[in-house]
């Protein structure tokens, strides 16, 4: 039977160059930023580049992190095949680069790649668009 459960999430926007790294999901196809689930005791940070090392090959010390931002609520609801459904609070830490590091799909990444922020991928995964606007809206305010 389908069960509601509530997560905790972190992921990593990582820029380069005016581009942002993106995995292509292997469960629904969709381009989303490099994260999943924190496990228990993991602080979130370290989760954040466990996740996006597991994901693309990149690793990032948790001092080349910053915030970007907590989401959570409706729109953050997933709903797997297997038909369990997740709210997710996702911790999302941004990290700019100075070169495009070369990366590769690995864990539940089908692809990676950096794309710029003007010409992103389809589909994006439902939360993605989320992150992407706090992104946008941090190198507004010169964060890149």
């Amino acid at each position: 039977m389908p069960q509601l459960g509530l997560r905790v999430g972190a992921g990593v926007a990582v820029v380069a160059r005016g581009q942002v790294l993106l995995i292509r999901r292997h469960d629904n196809d969709c381009w989303d930023l490099p994260g999943g689930g924190v496990s228990a005791g993991e602080q979130v940070e370290a989760a954040a580049c466990r996740e996006l090392s597991e994901e693309t090959g990149l690793r990032l010390d948790v001092k080349n992190v910053t915030l970007l931002g907590v989401f959570s609520g409706l729109q953050h609801r997933h709903t797997y095949p297997d038909g369990n459904t997740v709210d997710w609070v996702t911790v999302v830490y941004h990290a700019p680069l100075n070169c495009t590091p070369a990366v590769r799909a690995g864990d539940d990444a089908a692809e990676a790649k950096f794309w710029p922020l003007d010409n992103l991928p389809q589909p994006l995964a439902t939360a993605a668009p989320f992150y992407l606007e706090a992104l946008s809206d941090a190198r507004g305010a010169s964060l890149e």
